[in-house]
């Protein structure tokens, strides 16, 4: 369907579903269980605008601090230095 291919985490690795748990978690903690909804459009307007904003407000630790917007400016500016480099 639609070209997504479903792929299961085995049972005997508790880290290998780890990263997708916790931000389910902090959806539910920082979210969900903090507001209501009369409609699920508002609930979508205000999901986007949550998604927005974690990720350009909220420094994470394992991002050395950084907004994840930050982080992934920082690598992209990285790789095309380094791409920059190898063309040279």
């Amino acid at each position: 369907m639609a070209g997504i291919k479903q792929i299961f985490t085995t049972w005997s690795n508790p880290k290998g579903n780890a990263d997708t748990e916790r931000v389910i978690r902090r959806i539910k903690e920082d979210f969900i269980w903090i507001n209501e909804w009369d409609n699920p459009f508002d609930l979508q307007d205000d999901l986007k605008t949550w998604i927005k904003d974690y990720n350009t407000d909220f420094p994470h630790q394992s991002l050395m601090f950084k907004t994840p917007e930050e982080f992934f400016k920082n690598w992209i500016n990285k790789e095309l230095d380094l791409h920059n480099i190898l063309l040279a």
